[in-house]
């Protein structure tokens, strides 16, 4: 059957398909639009019509979106992009374009996709991910931390973390002993924002009755604004600001169903509200400072009272146990893709104990992809590089294919003068390029997998 070619037919298939199509002319201005523009931009063909694509692209996307439509002019070609394009609301809509340029008839046809949706589950995936490796990142400073060095790595951590949240400032406080006040033992501030360590070293719970409260049933108290406290919070309304706090969140460490402190989080030079995220990310903070500050108890207790010694052993294996399960975390990011994000350094023990439990994840997950994220690898000798290789080809054995992402530059430098050979292992710059290469690999199988279908099918 002859292809169509009238022009009903034309006008046929520009009313029925789902997603925009256009006929561009060469410089980019519309020359005829479909009705689907309507509902993905709100703006109809009187309003596109004659009028050039790029005064509706984003500013952020003009340079990459004027170099195609300046590769369409040189000649027959068909390529694809992604923009943003605004729509009659104001608001930016992700297209991705496929185009096909005849500059022998001065036209440019072109198809576009609302790819909004897919962006901001990217992002949102992203986003866990990004929190995830905080988590990592923040649990490296606790890991195997000596009893002397405990007190930088609360620093640490506590700066790692505001600077993750763009916070004014984040501090730790210590329930004393005697259960009746919070010591504030540690904090970081941004540039320019005053420390409250002297001025707050000490708290009676007696100032905050409706914050300690709700601190004590271990709830997380979020106040995006501290002027909308409720007047049973009138004491905490005043002393907060007088401390110059627009906004706050104050997450309970506890271990053990006990309070044994609190992480704070200040806003002060705006009102700010966090995300939901941030108080799952605080949570796993605070049982993890909870934990390291139960382990330094621990370690004191036991250096003081010789006669506890089997009772509290028992509780720091238990924490390190803990601590040995945030500093190993195998994260499922995708379908069928796996995290395993390294901090440390890697000898023959630690390499067995990585390689099982991340073994055991791919056959529990069926797992098709995993991730070897290095980034936190210090260094690499010929020893490391082999425990690597070595888990690597395990996880072929499996079925599975390992990704090595985050190889740091003296890192790499490192392997090069040793003679290690990496050319037979997938290696990316970072784990975004990484992830990206796995979906497509993915979505590449799912494809032939389709054709194969409709090739039995058709025999």
């Amino acid at each position: 059957m002859d292809a169509p070619a009238n022009e009903a037919d034309v006008a046929r298939f520009f009313a029925v398909c789902p997603d925009p199509l256009c006929v561009l002319r060469i410089d980019g201005s519309f020359l005829r639009v479909s009705g689907a523009w309507e509902r993905t931009l709100g703006l109809g063909s009187e309003e596109l019509v004659g009028r050039s694509l790029l005064d509706l692209v984003h500013q952020d996307d003009l340079a990459a979106t004027r170099e195609q439509l300046a590769r369409l002019r040189e000649g027959p070609v068909t390529l694809g992009m992604e923009n943003r394009c605004r729509s009659r609301s104001g608001l930016y809509v992700w297209l991705s374009w496929s185009m096909l340029s005849v500059p022998g008839e001065g036209l440019v046809y072109a198809w576009a996709r609302n790819v909004g949706k897919q962006k901001r589950v990217e992002r949102a995936l992203m986003q866990r991910i990004e929190t995830k490796m905080l988590v990592a990142s923040i649990s490296a400073h606790f890991i195997n931390v000596k009893l002397a060095d405990i007190d930088r790595g609360f620093q640490l951590a506590l700066a790692e973390l505001g600077k993750a949240l763009r916070a004014d400032r984040t501090s730790l406080f210590l329930l004393s002993e005697d259960g009746r006040r919070f010591l504030n033992t540690h904090e970081w501030c941004a540039e320019g924002v005053p420390s409250l360590l002297a001025e707050r070293a000490v708290v009676s719970k007696d100032v905050y009755p409706w914050l300690v409260d709700r601190l004590c049933r271990l709830e997380v108290c979020d106040v995006p604004r501290v002027a909308d406290l409720p007047d049973e919070a009138e004491s905490e309304r005043r002393a907060f600001t007088e401390l110059g706090i627009a906004s706050f969140v104050r997450m309970p460490a506890a271990y053990a169903g006990r309070l044994v402190g609190v992480v704070g989080i200040d806003a002060v030079r705006s009102i700010r509200a966090w995300d939901k995220s941030v108080r799952a990310l605080l949570q796993v903070v605070g049982e993890m400072f909870a934990i390291t500050l139960e382990r330094m108890r621990a370690e004191e207790s036991l250096r003081a009272v010789v006669e506890q010694q089997e009772s509290l052993r028992a509780v720091i294996e238990r924490q390190e146990s803990a601590i040995e399960t945030l500093s190993t975390p195998i994260i499922q990011v995708w379908n069928s893709v796996l995290v395993l994000p390294l901090v440390g350094s890697i000898d023959r023990h630690r390499a067995t104990e990585i390689t099982e439990k991340l073994l055991r994840t791919i056959v529990e997950t069926k797992s098709r992809y995993a991730i070897v994220e290095v980034t936190g690898v210090e260094e690499v000798d010929s020893t490391t590089a082999q425990h690597l290789i070595s888990m690597l080809q395990t996880i072929e054995l499996l079925g599975a294919q390992g990704v090595v992402a985050g190889v740091q530059p003296q890192v790499a430098q490192t392997a090069s003068s040793l003679g290690i050979d990496l050319s037979s292992v997938q290696v990316h710059r970072d784990l975004q390029e990484a992830l990206r290469w796995c979906i497509r690999e993915i979505r590449a199988e799912g494809r032939r997998g389709k054709r194969g279908r409709q090739g039995r099918s058709g025999r």
